[in-house]
């Protein structure tokens, strides 16, 4: 009987405690598999009379990308440096993330614009998938980071994989636009 008392115990504390866990979905990897698209479909969307606006929205999309990436960058630095410990929330950095991030989906949106319908449907999709990450149900999180900023139980090793693997991919789309706005330059 006490047996059976014990597992009912265990198995409502686990069952709560899997209710309570995080969802990160990372889209870094879905950013850079639009990004290596948009560089080998070019010749496949490229039109000489909107070269300027695509030039220009690139640009403005690296742009964000990499004021996503400093911010990230310099808040993960801060919590390592501190030692923060997870479960303490700090609203205001996470709300500051989703806006950077935001501000990269409507860059990929102006530049989803500017190609050809198969790349749209597939900036269209990974846009949807950012946006209900970020503002679909309250626990789901882009990154540990994010999970880390909301409160929630985030290793500091999970964290680093995730910042270092998340990193690696973003500095990757960013050399690939730099890639595409050179092929912009060499067809004028």
């Amino acid at each position: 009987m006490i047996n059976r008392i014990m597992f009912f115990f265990l198995l409502v504390f686990s069952v709560n405690a899997n209710a309570q866990a995080p969802a990160v979905t990372d889209v870094t990897d879905g950013l850079l598999t639009w990004v290596k698209r948009l560089d080998s479909d070019f010749s496949k969307y490229y039109k000489q009379e909107k070269s300027a606006q695509l030039k220009e929205s690139l640009g403005f999309l690296k742009q964000d990308l990499e004021d996503y990436m400093k911010t990230r960058k310099r808040l993960s630095d801060s919590l390592f440096r501190h030692n923060v410990p997870s479960g303490k929330k700090d609203p205001e950095n996470l709300e500051a993330l989703k806006i950077k991030m935001g501000a990269v989906m409507g860059r990929m949106r102006e530049v989803t614009d500017l190609t050809n319908r198969e790349l749209q449907a597939e900036g269209d999709k990974l846009n949807d998938a950012i946006y209900n990450v970020l503002y679909g149900e309250s626990n789901q999180f882009l990154s540990h980071l994010e999970a880390f900023l909301a409160g929630y139980e985030v290793t500091k090793k999970d964290m680093a994989l995730d910042g270092s693997t998340c990193y690696s991919r973003l500095q990757t789309c960013l050399g690939l636009i730099n890639g595409l706005q050179d092929k912009i330059d060499r067809k004028k």
